[in-house]
């Protein structure tokens, strides 16, 4: 089943990818895409702007992640896990950032171990998916696209019922991984601070949606605010068919496609998605280059120790 899903998924990628070399083709225009950065970059309020919301949206997702592990760890640990999963994903073909940053935040913590760092990567993973498909849910009844939303009940169907087969058969097959994990599950969520994790976590994505609502603002696009968190969830849940280092044109054809669906003009939304991604990708190396000026030995250190599979208590 597992092989079956890998070669879904990339078919997927391989099609989107095929799509966006088709846009890119018939859209891209250098100069355009040059004169609308450059005016993005000179709206000093709209950049800026885009800059204090992703980074603020990173900052409460490590708040939110600190909440959950029932040890006590350092804020600070956790934020650079953040950014070093961010750069990781932006270099990477495929997203390979939960895995490092599962492993740096248990090497960087003494009183947690490996088991317990993953298990909190993955919960907060899930939280996310959660999130962006009820902000997709929830857009598609309140912009009343019938289309998209019909197409997406079997869609939203299928994931249910494959997220209750893949539990099932970890309970069958492997219970004591499945008891041990459910058990760490339950003491993080017995924790007061549990109740805060999903509103900083919906936060975290609205606060992320402001990079498409202002470079959409700057190149004179009407979008209203709930219609960019809309287009940023579908975008966002795209990239689960990552197989390019940052989920280059999977990003960009899934965000046409979904401006497109509001009435935006292709080569607009086009030039739009281009534009939010290279904003993300340079905010995600910028901060990847000051981790690793930061703390250059121990961050190299750290990440070739990961892949030899050493593990803590």
């Amino acid at each position: 089943m597992a092989r079956n899903k890998s070669f879904l998924l990339k078919i997927v990628a391989v099609i989107l990818m095929i799509i966006f070399a088709i846009l890119s083709f018939r859209y891209f225009h250098i100069d355009t895409l040059v004169d609308e950065s450059i005016h993005f970059w000179k709206s000093a309020s709209l950049f800026w702007g885009a800059v204090f919301a992703y980074l603020l949206a990173f900052l409460i997702r490590a708040l939110a992640w600190k909440m959950y592990i029932p040890q006590h760890v350092k804020y600070t640990n956790c934020v650079q896990g953040v950014f070093l999963s961010l750069f990781i994903n932006h270099i990477a073909p495929i997203k390979a950032g939960d895995l490092f940053r599962a492993g740096f935040l248990a090497a960087k913590e003494k009183e947690l171990t490996l088991d317990e760092s993953v298990n909190s990567v993955i919960f907060m993973r899930i939280l996310d998916v959660f999130t962006l498909a009820s902000i997709a849910g929830a857009g598609m009844l309140l912009l009343g696209k019938e289309l998209v939303f019909s197409l997406s009940l079997p869609l939203l169907a299928s994931f249910a019922i494959l997220v209750m087969i893949i539990l099932l058969l970890l309970n069958r097959y492997l219970p004591d991984f499945f008891q041990k994990h459910l058990l760490m599950l339950k003491n993080a969520l017995a924790k007061k601070t549990s109740l805060y994790l999903l509103p900083l976590v919906l936060i975290s994505w609205v606060l992320e949606s402001f990079v498409i609502w202002n470079v959409a603002k700057s190149m004179g696009i009407s979008l209203a605010f709930l219609e960019s968190m809309w287009v940023n969830s579908i975008t966002v849940g795209g990239q689960v068919f990552q197989i390019t280092p940052g989920g280059i044109s999977t990003y960009e054809s899934v965000m046409t496609a979904a401006l497109a669906l509001l009435g935006i003009g292709t080569r607009e939304a086009y030039t739009a998605s281009i534009l939010s991604h290279g904003f993300k990708f340079i905010f995600s190396y910028f901060t990847g280059l000051l981790l690793l000026v930061t703390s250059p030995a121990y961050i190299r250190r750290e990440l070739r120790s990961l892949g030899t599979g050493r593990k803590k208590g």
